[in-house]
């Protein structure tokens, strides 16, 4: 889902070593020396018998896949027990998982998930998408008999989880959806769900079906898997911090509902805190948020990703922060915890507008309506918009 251009609204080299080790050698009988060099012999040609057998297994287990070939093929992978992230990479680029190594090496380490890959049979497919194949590696095998593969990526709504469910899991996605319009029937499990009875609209689980990679029984049902996102929730948000939030008199559900906001309207994550402090500046003075991925929530799951018009900013619904002055009725999709956390403690700015100003998807923030005009303007170069 597209997010918004601009929003009025986010060996030691050691001389005295060597010198001792030339002078002892040359004190040895000759006839030591010859056994020396001939064991070293041994040993080297041994080492390279071993990994010439190395490297024929890895052939054999991960086959060498041209990088023209097509996507979406499936492949047989298998990371060693101690495979380093370089290693890792190798292996999928030989499998056509991937194509760059050294991207994979770089976010990996940006996420700094370079130390979570685990080792294990994998069936991926050539071609994949790192923010797809990441979360894969991170949560490891799964055993294919018995399980089936679910990833939620960050910033679905209910609607896109129930379609991820009956694709992975085979669970119809109106079961899923009956399940996630009944949040009530989770309150005596869930607390916090209960905490919010009031605050929760539609009686919807939106915002709170926790986006990552899971192993879900292949005999589960739509309320077991509801339960499962709904556990992971729990336990990505049991040490957050709401002090902040509770000083301005605004409830877990209210960062929630902005986290859903900071979610869809950047990707980077050194924005989430500006972002976040947007709609708190926004919201403090009274003037509306106008985020238009809460008109797109809004117009529904018949929306087709048209460029949105003026009619569409004017849908009547308590989604559309193009009316309402305050946060939307809830969340409009489910949030990572970075945004939940950027949520609950915003940066510090005087910003009240950002705009989109890269195409690798970074904005630029403004305080006044001069510098919004002003970075409005570069956006529209930047993307050769007359």
């Amino acid at each position: 889902m597209p997010r918004s251009p601009y929003t009025q609204r986010v060996v030691r080299s050691d001389a005295n070593s060597v010198r001792m080790l030339d002078d002892y050698s040359a004190r040895k009988p000759q006839s030591k020396s010859k056994t020396i060099a001939l064991t070293a012999l041994v040993i080297v040609v041994a080492a390279a018998l071993v990994y010439s057998g190395f490297q024929a297994y890895k052939m054999l287990s991960n086959p060498v896949i041209p990088s023209n070939i097509e996507a979406g093929i499936p492949v047989t992978v298998i990371i060693p027990d101690g495979a380093t992230t370089s290693e890792i990479a190798r292996i999928l680029s030989n499998a056509g998982v991937i194509s760059d190594e050294n991207l994979f090496k770089r976010v990996a380490i940006e996420r700094n998930i370079d130390a979570s890959l685990k080792p294990g049979r994998y069936t991926l497919v050539t071609g994949m998408d790192l923010d797809e194949l990441f979360p894969i590696l991170v949560s490891g095998p799964v055993d294919e008999v018995t399980q089936n593969r679910l990833t939620i990526p960050e910033g679905l709504t209910v609607e896109q989880t129930a379609a991820r469910v009956e694709a992975a899991c085979g669970i119809p996605a109106s079961e899923f959806l009956e399940a996630a319009y009944s949040a009530d029937r989770y309150f005596a499990d869930y607390p916090f769900l209960a905490a919010m009875s009031s605050e929760l609209y539609n009686n919807s689980l939106e915002g709170f079906l926790y986006p990552k990679t899971y192993a879900v029984s292949k005999d589960a049902t739509a309320d077991t898997v509801i339960r499962i996102l709904l556990n992971q929730f729990v336990i990505e948000t049991a040490n957050l911090d709401l002090s902040y939030a509770t000083s301005r008199n605004l409830t877990f559900f209210d960062v929630v509902t902005a986290a859903s906001l900071i979610e869809r309207e950047t990707a980077a994550e050194s924005e989430r805190a500006l972002v976040a402090s947007v709609i708190y500046n926004r919201l403090r003075i009274g003037m509306r948020l106008q985020i238009d991925a809460t008109v797109v929530y809004a117009l529904g799951p018949t929306y087709d990703y048209h460029p949105l018009t003026y009619d569409d900013l004017k849908v009547d619904s308590p989604y559309n922060t193009y009316l309402v002055q305050q946060l939307p009725a809830g969340p409009i999709c489910s949030p990572q915890i970075a945004s939940i956390i950027a949520a609950a403690h915003p940066a510090e700015t005087d910003y009240i507008y950002y705009v989109l100003t890269s195409k690798e998807g970074f904005h630029t923030f403004c305080s006044t309506a001069a510098e919004f005009e002003e970075a409005k303007r570069k956006y529209m170069e930047i993307f050769g918009i007359s």
